[in-house]
């Protein structure tokens, strides 16, 4: 009696530690979300020296319109961090949009002693969207996959001076974005003509085949445990053995549900082993307790 006692506490004791190694799963995917600190933005001259130098916290914007001549540059630095830790991320990008024209033209960060470095001058955006002088909205995108959401500071405005001696084109009106070009310039709407959809046959059609298909599973529910003989007489042999190996065989199914949903084969592989050794205990004591009553009717 005293080994179905530790059996049972065993089976409460593990039936503790499935619901909080659950609990724990749920935690573990909570993500950290993304943050930026000690933004920088630096207005350069054509010499390369500094005209001024911002800091910036986000969301407040940084940048009033000032002017960046045409052999200068945005130079902008900032530190990525996730949950509190440096952290290196897959999309680091200052992106600069007309006001007039709706473009974008894009940089793309360097990261170099956990600090991000970007930098764009008139010439990347002539070669990327054509000569377009003007008003530009400047905005950090900062994004990665394992975070559920990125972040889009908006710097300021900022106004961009061309060379005069610049053979890059204007932007065509063809390429500008749908909010800026002209009516005349859209396209007409495609409409897609999709195919019928074909007939079906009446729904106890599909009813009488699902119940076939389901038909073998009532035949082994139903007709195996009479024709092999199942019943639940040798339960009065040892009902505590009996009602601890038929727990533990459940608390196995539940560890390979939650295996299925929540858990990693890691956290897995122990809690089955323990399940393992204890419905093997109690099976045994089971199986000892039924061969007791055998040998005494016999």
């Amino acid at each position: 009696m005293a080994f179905l006692r530790w059996a049972l506490a065993a089976l409460v004791v593990q039936a503790a530690v499935f619901s909080v190694i659950a609990q724990d799963a749920e935690q573990a995917q909570v993500v950290a979300e993304l943050s930026i600190s000690d933004v920088k933005v630096v207005i350069t001259g054509a010499d390369g020296s500094a005209i001024s130098t911002l800091t910036g916290t986000y969301p407040k914007a940084v940048l009033a319109n000032p002017q960046v001549p045409a052999a200068g540059s945005i130079d902008v630095s900032l530190s990525v961090k996730k949950g509190g830790e440096a952290f290196k991320a897959q999309q680091v990008m200052l992106m600069l949009k007309s006001k007039s024209l709706g473009l974008a033209a894009y940089a793309v960060g360097k990261l170099k002693s956990g600090s991000y470095s970007l930098s764009i001058n008139a010439a990347a955006v002539e070669k990327q969207i054509g000569k377009a002088p003007g008003e530009y909205e400047a905005t950090l995108l900062i994004g990665d996959p394992s975070t559920p959401k990125g972040i889009s500071y908006a710097l300021g405005t900022a106004e961009l001076l061309f060379s005069g001696a610049s053979n890059a084109p204007e932007p065509a009106a063809v390429v500008r974005t749908a909010k800026f070009q002209a009516a005349n310039n859209i396209k007409p709407e495609i409409a897609h003509i999709f195919r019928a959809p074909e007939k079906r046959p009446p729904a106890i059609v599909s009813l009488v085949f699902a119940g076939l298909a389901l038909a073998p599973l009532a035949i082994v529910i139903l007709y195996v445990p009479i024709a092999t003989g199942v019943n639940f007489k040798a339960w009065s042999a040892a009902p505590l053995a009996a009602l601890l190996f038929h727990g533990g065989l459940a608390a196995m199914l539940l560890l390979y549900l939650l295996f299925w949903l929540k858990l990693n084969l890691a956290q897995t592989l122990p809690l089955a082993g323990a399940g393992g050794l204890f419905v093997a205990g109690s099976g045994f004591v089971l199986l000892s307790a039924l061969s007791q009553q055998r040998l005494k009717k016999d």
